[in-house]
């Protein structure tokens, strides 16, 4: 019942998601933003976002004991303050309410996290693949909707509308949140190997995804401020995107482990394409490259998160996610010119590729010296922390824990290297 019900909350979400985010970036840069503003914005978002997870990661204890009402509140409240962007565009307010809109999603994110990883192993792995494809469904009814409003309609009312309707659609995932049984959470204790592959896996996944936050804010805004295209065409690019969405998952979810190593290589070649292709309409087959690959790496790093089933994973799962996003517009307004970032967005998953061979069994090259890395990866990234406090131990130390981070990763990547040709 309750992984049904998850699955029909991804059904009816998916038109409002598609719509508020796809939409954000092109909004922004309608309205007036460039593409630093867009990402500095972004940065300061998810700064605070980055905090929370925090918080909540410390207190989880608080939110698994009343996971359902938690959930439902947060759910509901998220789809209020995503549905008030253009209104607090014309009130001067927009980054406070798009900073709270991107707060909101993180006590969601976890809590539902919690509610598939609750699942015994093959049910949160059949949860997550038909989420992904019956919400990647609902997002096309989104796309749609937002391509034919934003063809037929001028002025900037039509994305109020847009707004506004897609949080009243939202609300209907809500509600079918609130027949669904999520009161038992079913999470252990985990033993250290499976902390260790718990950590190597969500250190890829924050550089995939810190790589995905740069693509996915300026993409859009550079294919409507440097290529000259209308708003409609890029909402196209988000609407192929979501097309093919509906059909990756079903692609990865049937192969072994090591297939998805393809999906990392292909997802490293998109940042190049992006930024050399001048022509809008080739677009259209890049964002088709995008999905397939980004999907498959995203459902990589789930379905070993479904196997692990600790009590941390949930939690951190969101929390890495939120720190690859304000990680991903850090390095973006380091580097400064989009061009820079597409080079940023491409070595990431490169050095997420290197990660994945070297250090994840799963899909390593050699199982035997991955484990050894793995150990490595384990000490390195976290030596010094205890692994219940891996974001840290107190808020006024998340700047510095932040670096700790992007330092590690480069020591990681140089470690690897020097390994790699040893091992020759």
């Amino acid at each position: 019942m309750r992984g049904k019900s998850l699955v029909m909350e991804a059904l009816t979400a998916g038109f409002y998601v598609n719509v508020t985010r796809s939409l954000a970036p092109i909004y922004l840069a309608v309205v007036g933003y460039d593409v630093i503003e867009i990402v500095k914005l972004n940065a300061k978002a998810y700064l605070f976002a980055t905090i929370l997870a925090y918080v909540i990661y410390r207190y989880r204890n608080v939110l698994l004991k009343y996971s359902e009402k938690y959930l439902i509140t947060f759910h509901a409240l998220e789809r209020v303050f995503w549905g008030l962007i253009p209104l607090s565009y014309y009130l001067n307010v927009l980054p406070a309410f798009y900073t709270l809109a991107i707060c909101f999603t993180v006590p969601t994110s976890a809590l539902i996290n919690v509610a598939i990883f609750s699942l015994d192993e093959m049910s949160a792995k059949k949860t997550l693949a038909l989420r992904n494809s019956f919400g990647a469904f609902s997002n096309i009814l989104g796309s749609i909707t937002s391509l034919i409003v934003l063809y037929t309609l001028e002025g900037y009312e039509k994305y109020t509308y847009l707004y506004a309707l897609a949080s009243a659609v939202g609300f209907t995932s809500t509600i079918v949140l609130l027949f669904a049984d999520i009161g038992y959470v079913r999470l252990r204790e985990v033993e250290e190997e499976l902390k260790i592959k718990s950590v190597n896996v969500l250190l890829f996944l924050l550089l995939v995804t810190s790589s995905s936050a740069i693509i996915g804010s300026t993409w859009m805004p550079h294919l409507v401020r440097d290529l000259k295209v209308e708003d409609h065409f890029a909402m196209l690019v988000s609407f192929i995107q979501t097309t093919t969405s509906i059909f990756a998952p079903l692609f990865w979810a049937g192969k072994s482990y090591k297939t998805y190593r393809f999906a990392v290589i292909l997802a490293s070649t998109v940042p190049f394409l992006i930024y050399t292709v001048e022509f809008p309409i080739l677009h259209l087959i890049i964002a088709v490259v995008y999905t397939i690959a980004f999907n498959g790496t995203n459902m990589l790093a789930s379905f070993i998160c479904a196997e692990i089933k600790g009590t941390e994973v949930p939690f951190l799962l969101t929390a890495v996610t939120t720190l690859s996003q304000l990680f991903g517009m850090v390095v973006a307004i380091a580097v400064g010119t989009f061009h820079s970032m597409m080079v940023s967005a491409s070595l990431l998953l490169l050095s997420a590729l290197i990660l994945s061979l070297l250090a994840i069994p799963e899909i390593s090259i050699d199982v035997e010296k991955a484990r050894i890395y793995s150990k490595i990866v384990y000490n390195i990234t976290l030596s010094g922390y205890s692994f219940s406090t891996t974001l840290a131990r107190e808020t006024t130390l998340l700047a510095i824990r932040l670096t700790v981070v992007s330092l590690s990763v480069i020591l990681i990547i140089f470690i690897y290297r020097v390994a790699y040709y040893l091992s020759l």
